[in-house]
């Protein structure tokens, strides 16, 4: 259904299973939790998790957003519900880390002949595979059903670090939230599984909520507890929903109270509710005697869900064993027409009838589904079951592939004669074996052949060829192995200009028209309103813009072609400011690229921001300003490409005398930057001298052909000089003064 990064398909003496070695190892300096000695990772956040408001609504409200805002991703954006079709489930397996809850998931979802799901098993190590796949074997697992993934890895609570399966006009996509900072090879399994393994877009979300915290439902909704304000201080309800909308499709947001801390260690909602489909809830009902918040938050959301939102509502017993130990039965996951759900009986006798009467009001709510029960006695005291440590992967149903182009998908300049990376994403009931790849440049009417029979990896490098035209689509088709085939096409046209570039980076030198200052300051508080803020005034040393010159960098922190930049001091965080004089007038701009390419240390997300004169703030460049407002943001383990583009109001970006300033931020305290290359990219109109050659003569009547016969008749982009007779239209009227022009008269 989706592809796949290389595979080695192992031997008779390991059952046929298929293994995928993707991602990176842990870096020299890095720590990295030993499960052998430390013991296993629990759920709860580290930390500890805060302490609820006092002022919090113990009654539950609906967040809704109406006006459209800026969408950081094309298409459609949709949350497959939780209970949606699904091809397989995601876990994590480590010997010395509950083993046998993870194995008796496995061979329950894959043992049966009746079932095609799929077991994507996540682990550390070829090693750790061999182990897992014998125990899974002598288990009863079918292991042609299992699939392997070595990633570096820190804990078995998937769920809670990801991914977010998203449908991108009905194509699979991943959204990638933050996670507790120090299990930072856990936060880049998201990045890693999309880029690496299922070779799908990835989109970095910026907010802190972990999975076991969110339930899609029906009608672009989503379900989370008040954790979602607590984890995400300073955001604002309007911008929690805003993302929520833009990278999940959630257009309606419930929130409700979150348990005490006494209760339940993670404020997590899957501890106490569970959308069965789209009209069914179970809820916990906590036994006489429990804590009295928890009854009366359950019990308001029983009566929200029903009352308010029209829900058939089952309950099942919910309690504080010995050590405060939450025995919930909510923490459970659909498999298409099965549900798995913890029991603990199997543990301690003295659960029996509570097991018993949760699998009922189980098999109420879902008349004619298979209740499996999966032995959680071991996993609950670490304050997660079963749901807490799988992800469920989306099935495609359609009869024919999904396609949808993701860049250029509209509104984009693109420059005659240089490069372009396209970007789709591909999903189908099986596997999408190739596509074409063809642009128009009449708005769709027509098209021209790019490339055919491609490999469905999600990218191909494109030289934009020299021609003209306000209309450009991009068109992708892709096929399956049964002869079916779709076109997908741009959202809307984009622009290919005659234009001219210039590129600004430290491979020139710095000092005199580019400069880099850093390295810290105490937080946002610091940078609000301050373009060059004291903590980050330290101008680097010239050895330390060498390594910015170029994009070279391969290896880990300790790669000699990069800038490594000191850890921030006293809880600090990593701040860099970048200023670059562009030479271009801003009148004659068109576009302006600024690119960093680098990653923060252990995942830390590091944001793109572009200085505004006028306002006198940090913004995007498109008019938002202020904190969480970037150009572009990730969380990565390695080299990632932050870029944003500025395509109007230049006055507001670029001084009178032609400064840019640029801001990377890392946005978590003590980890330091990694910088491999930064540049600023302008386009802007020809003068006449269309080829670029420093000269005005007959070698520059291509260009001003194609902006005579471009589309529409019109003044194309870029062509504005060639109206030599000011009529608003370059035409054939000014052929004669163009002619003069280069023959010197």
């Amino acid at each position: 259904m989706f592809g796949k990064c290389a595979t080695a398909t192992f031997g008779v003496f390991l059952l046929g299973y298929v293994t995928v070695v993707c991602g990176e190892a842990p870096k020299a300096g890095d720590t990295v939790w030993d499960e052998a000695t430390q013991g296993p990772l629990p759920r709860w956040r580290e930390g500890g998790t805060p302490a609820v408001d006092p002022n919090q609504a113990l009654h539950p409200y609906a967040l809704t957003l109406s006006v459209p805002e800026d969408m950081p991703t094309s298409g459609l954006i949709e949350s497959p519900p939780e209970y949606a079709p699904a091809d397989g489930v995601i876990f994590r397996y480590s010997s010395n880390s509950w083993a046998s809850v993870v194995r008796d998931c496995v061979v329950a979802l894959t043992a049966n002949p009746a079932h095609d799901e799929i077991a994507y098993v996540v682990v550390s190590s070829a090693s750790m595979q061999n182990q897992a796949a014998g125990y899974f074997a002598s288990g009863g697992a079918d292991m042609s059903k299992v699939e392997f993934i070595i990633l570096p890895n820190n804990s078995i609570w998937l769920r809670d670090y990801g991914p977010h399966f998203i449908w991108q006009n009905g194509a699979l996509a991943i959204v990638d939230s933050h996670y507790y900072p120090n299990r930072y090879l856990d936060n880049f399994i998201p990045t890693e599984l999309a880029d690496d393994y299922f070779l799908m877009p990835s989109y970095d979300i910026g907010l802190y909520y972990s999975g076991g915290n969110f339930q899609p439902g029906p009608d672009r909704s989503g379900f989370v507890t008040s954790l979602i304000h607590q984890d995400n201080t300073g955001f604002g309800e309007a911008f929690i929903a805003e993302l929520y909308r833009s990278y999940q499709g959630i257009d309606t947001l419930h929130i409700f109270p979150r348990l005490p801390g006494s209760v339940d260690g993670t404020g997590h909602i899957d501890m106490w509710f569970y959308l069965v489909d789209d009209d069914t809830v179970i809820i916990s009902e906590f036994l006489p005697g429990s804590n009295a918040s928890a009854i009366a938050v359950t019990n308001n959301a029983a009566d929200y869900m029903e009352n308010e939102l029209g829900f058939e509502v089952f309950r099942v017993p919910d309690h504080n064993g010995a050590g405060g130990v939450h025995y919930t039965y909510t923490n459970a996951y659909r498999v298409n027409d099965r549900i798995f759900i913890p029991t603990y009986g199997e543990g301690n006798s003295s659960h029996l009838a509570r097991d018993a009467q949760a699998q009922a009001a189980w098999r109420a709510a879902a008349p004619g589904v298979e209740i499996v029960p999966i032995n959680c006695y071991s996993i609950i005291p670490a304050a997660g079951a079963i749901h807490c440590i799988v992800m469920q992967v989306p099935r495609y149903t359609g009869s024919v592939p999904s396609a949808h182009v993701v860049s250029p998908d509209g509104g984009e300049l693109l420059v005659g004669g240089t490069p372009q990376e396209l970007l789709w994403a591909a999903t189908d009931d099986e596997d999408v074996t190739s596509v074409d790849l063809a642009y128009s440049l009449d708005g769709g009417e027509t098209f021209s052949e790019i490339a055919a029979s491609e490999s469905d990896d999600g990218a191909f490098a494109w030289t934009v060829p020299m021609v003209g035209s306000s209309e450009a689509i991009i068109k992708t088709i892709a096929h399956d192995g049964d002869g079916n085939s779709v076109e997908a096409v741009s959202e809307s046209a984009c622009t290919i200009a005659h234009a001219r570039q210039s590129v600004y980076d430290f491979s020139t030198g710095a000092g005199v028209d580019k400069w880099a200052y850093g390295y810290q300051t105490i937080g946002w508080n610091s940078l609000n309103g301050v373009r060059r803020p004291a903590e980050a005034g330290t101008q680097l040393s010239g050895a330390s813009y060498g390594k910015l010159g170029t994009s070279d960098a391969t290896g880990s922190d300790g790669d000699a072609n990069r800038y490594r930049s000191p850890i921030p001091s006293g809880g600090r965080e990593s701040t860099h400011v970048f200023e670059i004089l562009v030479d271009e007038d801003r009148s004659s701009l068109i576009d302006i690229e600024i690119l960093w390419e680098g990653y923060g240390d252990s995942c830390a997300q590091m944001e793109l921001y572009v200085w505004d004169y006028v306002e006198g703030q940090w913004g995007d460049g498109a008019g938002l300003l202020g904190e969480n407002r970037f150009m572009d943001n990730a969380a990565s383990n390695r080299d990632a490409i932050l870029s944003g583009h500025i395509a109007e109001d230049f006055s507001r970006y670029v001084a009178v005398n032609g400064l840019m300033t640029i801001l990377l931020y890392a946005e978590r305290s003590s980890e330091e930057s990694l910088h491999d290359y930064i540049s600023v990219t302008t386009t802007y109109r020809y003068d006449g001298d269309f080829n670029g050659d420093g000269a005005l003569d007959a070698s520059d009547f291509g260009a001003f052909h194609d902006c005579v016969s471009g589309p529409g008749g019109g003044i194309m982009l870029g062509c504005d000089d060639g109206d030599l007779d000011a009529d608003a239209d370059v035409d054939f009227a000014d052929f004669a003064p163009f002619q003069r022009s280069f023959d010197g008269g």
